[in-house]
Parts: C-alpha cells; sequence; structure tokens
C-alpha cells in the first residue's frame, strides 16, 4: 500500500464525502441490500443538513491529500459514525488504516459502531465485538444492524 495521507475533514469536504458515500451505497449495497434497501441507504447522502453533521458533528478523518480515497469519523463519545472507502480500493486494507488512525487520533478509551455487512469484518479485525444485531426500519425499509463494542 502506497503512503498514506490522513487529514481532517472541512465543510468544503462534504459534498465529496457525499458523493463517495452514494457511490459505496450503489456499488456496494446491491451485493447484500434489496433494491428497497440501497435507495434508502443512497438517500442520507442527499440529506445534506443530517449529511453535513454526520461529518463535522464528529472528528472526520479523510484519507487522501485530493479525491478521498475514504473517510472515517468518530464522536465525542467514542461512537464511529462512519467508514467508507472507494469501492474499487476495498479489500486492501484502507478502511482498516482508516479505523485505525482515526481511534488512535481519538485519545479515547472505549468505542462503539454500528456496522454493515461490509464493516463488519474491518471492525472486527480492529477488535471490536458483536453486542448484539438489530433489526429495524430506516426511511421504511427494514436493515439488520450490528452493534459492535471495543471496551
Amino acid at each position: 500500500m502506497a503512503s498514506q495521507v490522513f487529514r481532517r475533514a472541512a465543510a468544503a469536504d462534504v459534498p465529496g464525502l457525499a458523493a463517495l458515500y452514494a457511490l459505496c451505497a450503489q456499488t456496494l449495497g446491491p451485493l447484500v441490500y434489496s433494491p428497497a434497501q440501497v435507495a434508502a441507504w443512497v438517500s442520507f447522502g442527499a440529506d445534506t443538513p443530517a449529511f453535513r453533521d454526520y461529518i463535522l458533528g464528529a472528528v472526520t478523518w479523510v484519507l487522501g491529500d485530493a479525491a478521498p480515497q475514504g473517510f472515517c469519523g468518530i464522536d465525542a463519545a467514542g461512537e464511529v459514525r462512519s467508514l467508507y472507502v472507494q469501492p474499487a480500493e476495498t479489500r486492501r486494507g484502507l478502511g482498516s488504516a482508516l479505523l485505525a488512525h482515526a481511534l488512535d487520533a481519538s485519545g479515547l478509551q472505549g468505542f462503539q459502531a454500528w456496522a454493515t455487512p461490509f464493516s463488519r469484518p474491518v471492525f472486527e479485525r480492529a477488535g471490536f465485538r458483536l453486542d448484539r444485531v438489530v433489526t429495524e426500519p430506516y426511511q421504511g425499509v427494514v436493515f439488520d444492524r450490528f452493534r459492535m463494542l471495543r471496551p
């Protein structure tokens, strides 16, 4: 893996990160989700105020100095709010590197996250353990979510 540049996300990054988020949902979503679930997942990136808070309401790290290769955000309570990597770059260790950087940089002890089928293995490799599976609706569509904890 080439040298990695991590930087804090700024307001100017939000549109590019929203586009990356939507690309992940559109590209990876159909591998494990129904069309209705994919549409619900994609829709969050289009909700500008909520997505802006998703990025800027946490300490979000961007991988890449120009076009983002990925991003990971952790809030002040230790909740990992985001972890996304360019779909063409998956399975190359970028998600693990982003998560490790964000966890280390947070200065916190004890973390939690809601994982998807895609991110769950990354969290498990980082020492998170499954706490519970929750089946609940998002935008009127039912999803299984994995609550992960790392003491």
